[in-house]
Formats: structure tokens, C-alpha cells, sequence
């Protein structure tokens, strides 16, 4: 990893110095640069709270908004002043809220490096001097523009990614690039930064109007992530049991309102404890996660999967008879008896996983969620009781 962020320091450092010295930066050049960093460095303030809160929430993948600026700075600035701009923006970034979330400089460093290299690729790619940058609706100055943008996306997230995978090597690769959300982010900054080099060469106190909707952007992904944070459960990804449980609810109603049948599951690993005891914690969070993502893949997807506690899995299924609910529980069991997951205690592969499954049915076996669950973890214990590894249908029966 270290040969690889040397490697690109290499590459695109020397640009940085030697481009500076070039000259060819005129006084609206000059203004140009001073109002992008001005704006940087307000925005940067405005919303603080929420980068910081957000940069604790984030994963590997961590989108911030500086490429507004550094994007816009690489379609209007000569060559010679877009490295003392990303050094203005992305250090005051750091020095603002980078420093105190624990982001070591080196790091900060490489990625300020990513981001020079990724304005110098969409400044070559643009063809005709930025500074001249056509304002028309013509075909040929919009897919100018679109293939600068493309290339800084990709270089900054080729050359980031391939840096963090080299650095923590994770078993799931989508958490390189983070959610659709993120990259959604991504182009949306980019897009406003292109607005805001349009606005630049045409009436430069207008940049000033991308600030509001910057400020409203970063806010409702951080309430996004705070969602996700609230309702999901840490280690696998499924919900978490309270957001569960109101989900359940509001499936049970609805299925009484709409006169149709559906049914609740508690899944439960057998000796689960063995697993831990024998290959360790972290083994078992693999396989607690492993059964997570069957049963998301397994299930439809308007049924509802919650992680209940510990090694117990819950499930609502909408729109099934006793029949149907029966055959996808004896599928979930199948499935999860298939899995196999490295241990990380040595170099051996968990086979023969199994789970004992209680199946309680609206409405024959109860008509809220509480009646259900009861219904479903006593079967549980039933399937438990007579040998682990199968399905057992809930005997309770609801009197009227």
C-alpha cells in the first residue's frame, strides 16, 4: 500500500510544483481563485456541526463536498493555480473538522493528492481553454463539460478505492464505494460544481447561490445516515428489534385491513455458543452476518427481517397461507444449512450451520405482533426440544 500512494504522490506532485512556475494567470483568474476559497471556507463553517457528525457516522466510504469547489476550480482556473486552491480547500477541511475526528495528516495528504489529480484529468479533458469555456447549449460544450466530470469521478474514486482496499483488504468490496446514496452524492457535488464555474464565467457573484442548497444537501445526508444508524442493526445490516417490531405492526394491521394472511418466524442458530467458543467472537459475528444476507436474499422484497438479539433472527412474511409460509420457512433452513464461512482462527471453513425455526401464522395463531411472537418462540423452543435443525408450526390456536 505504501508503494502505491508513493507512487501516485510521484506521478502528480511534480505537476503541482512545476505548473505553479508556468505562469499565464491573469488578475480575473486571480479573483476567480480567491472567491471559490472564499466560498469554500464560508460553506465550511456554515455547516461544521454536520460534517463532523457525519465523518464519525461514515465507513470507508466517506463523501464530502469538496469537490464543488475543486471541480469547479478545474473547468474555469488555469492549470497554474488549481493546486494552491486544493491545497486552501481540502487543508482548511482538515484543519476545520479532519484534525479533530482523528484523520492523520499523511492520510489527508494522499487524498488531497487524489483530488490534484483528479482536477488536472477533467482540465485536460476540456479541450479548449477553461478559461474560455463556451456558455451555450450546444451539444459539443455540454458533452465537453459531462466528459470532465465523468473523468474526475472516476480518477478520484479509482485512485481512493484502490488505496483503501491495499490499506484494510475488507472481505465485502461494495463497502469500498459505499451505498448508491454515496455516489449519488458524489455527482450531485460534481454537478454543482460545474453550476458553479458556469455562474463564474458568466456572473460571478451568482456562485454565491450554490451555498444554501450545499448547506441543505450535506443536512439531509446526515439525517439520512442517522436514519440508517437508529434502525438497523450494527453487525449485520437488517433492522434493528424496536424498528422491527413497528414494522411488524404496521404489516399485521395492514394485513387485517386488507384481509389477507401472513406470518411471523423466529430463527435461532443451534449452538451458536460452540462457534464462538471454538473459532472466536469475530467468527461468530461472520456467521451471524453470512445469515443475515441469506435471509435478505431470501425473502421478497416487501417482507420485513430483523436481527431480535443475539443469534435470533425475525422474520414477517405478507400475503402467505400456513402452506406457503411453511415451505419458505423449510427453505430458509436449507439455505442457511448450506452456507459456508472461514473461520478466522485458522484456515478452516464452517460447514453445517443449523437453525430451528417457529412459525406462527396470522390470524389462526394470533393477530398482533406480541400474540405472534409468543406463538413462534414457544414453536421455537418446541423444534429445539425435538432435535434442533427444522421447522416447527406453532400449536397455539386463537380462541375467540
Amino acid at each position: 500500500m505504501c508503494a502505491y500512494v508513493l507512487l501516485v504522490e510521484a506521478i502528480v506532485l511534480p505537476w503541482a510544483l512545476l505548473l505553479p512556475l508556468a505562469g499565464g494567470v491573469g488578475t480575473t483568474d486571480l479573483a476567480r481563485a480567491g472567491l471559490i476559497a472564499g466560498l469554500a471556507i464560508c460553506f465550511e463553517e456554515l455547516s461544521i456541526r454536520t460534517a463532523r457528525l457525519r465523518n464519525r457516522l461514515a465507513s470507508y466510504s466517506y463523501v464530502d463536498m469538496n469537490s464543488v469547489w475543486t471541480f469547479g476550480a478545474a473547468v474555469v482556473l488555469p492549470a497554474a493555480l488549481i493546486a494552491p486552491l486544493c491545497v486552501v480547500v481540502i487543508g482548511n477541511t482538515w484543519l476545520r473538522h479532519g484534525r479533530s475526528g482523528g484523520y492523520r495528516i499523511y492520510r489527508q495528504f494522499f487524498a488531497g493528492t487524489v483530488a490534484l489529480a483528479s482536477c488536472y484529468l477533467a482540465h485536460a479533458v476540456l479541450l479548449v481553454e477553461p478559461g474560455r469555456l463556451p456558455i451555450t447549449t450546444r451539444p459539443a460544450s455540454v458533452l465537453c463539460l459531462c466528459a470532465a466530470l465523468a473523468g474526475y469521478m472516476v480518477a478520484n474514486a479509482g485512485l481512493l478505492h484502490t488505496a483503501i482496499y491495499l490499506a484494510v483488504r475488507p472481505a465485502d468490496l461494495r463497502s469500498l464505494f459505499g451505498s448508491w446514496d454515496d455516489i449519488a452524492l458524489e455527482l450531485a457535488t460534481l454537478c454543482l460544481g460545474g453550476m458553479i464555474a458556469l455562474a463564474l464565467l458568466r456572473s460571478p457573484l451568482l456562485a454565491m447561490l450554490v451555498i444554501p442548497p450545499m448547506y441543505v444537501l450535506q443536512r439531509s445526508v446526515l439525517t439520512k445516515q442517522l436514519e440508517i444508524a437508529a434502525t438497523t442493526d450494527a453487525k449485520t445490516g437488517l433492522l434493528n428489534a424496536a424498528t422491527w417490531h413497528q414494522v411488524a405492526s404496521v404489516e399485521l394491521a395492514r394485513a387485517e385491513r386488507e384481509r389477507y394472511g401472513a406470518a411471523l418466524l423466529i430463527i435461532d442458530m443451534d449452538n451458536f455458543k460452540l462457534i464462538n467458543d471454538a473459532h472466536g467472537h469475530l467468527t461468530g459475528d461472520d456467521v451471524l452476518k453470512a445469515v443475515a444476507d441469506c435471509l435478505a436474499e431470501e425473502m421478497r422484497g416487501y417482507d420485513s427481517v430483523g436481527r431480535f438479539g443475539g443469534e435470533e433472527f425475525v422474520v414477517v412474511l405478507s400475503e402467505v397461507d400456513e402452506f406457503s409460509a411453511l415451505t419458505i420457512s423449510e427453505r430458509l433452513r436449507v439455505r442457511i444449512g448450506s452456507l459456508q464461512v472461514p473461520s478466522r482462527a485458522d484456515d478452516s471453513i464452517l460447514t453445517g450451520l443449523s437453525c430451528s425455526i417457529g412459525l406462527a401464522c396470522y390470524p389462526s395463531h394470533g393477530t398482533d405482533a406480541e400474540t405472534l411472537l409468543h406463538a413462534a418462540d414457544a414453536a421455537m423452543y418446541a423444534a429445539k426440544r425435538n432435535g434442533r435443525n427444522r421447522v416447527q408450526l406453532s400449536s397455539a390456536r386463537l380462541t375467540v
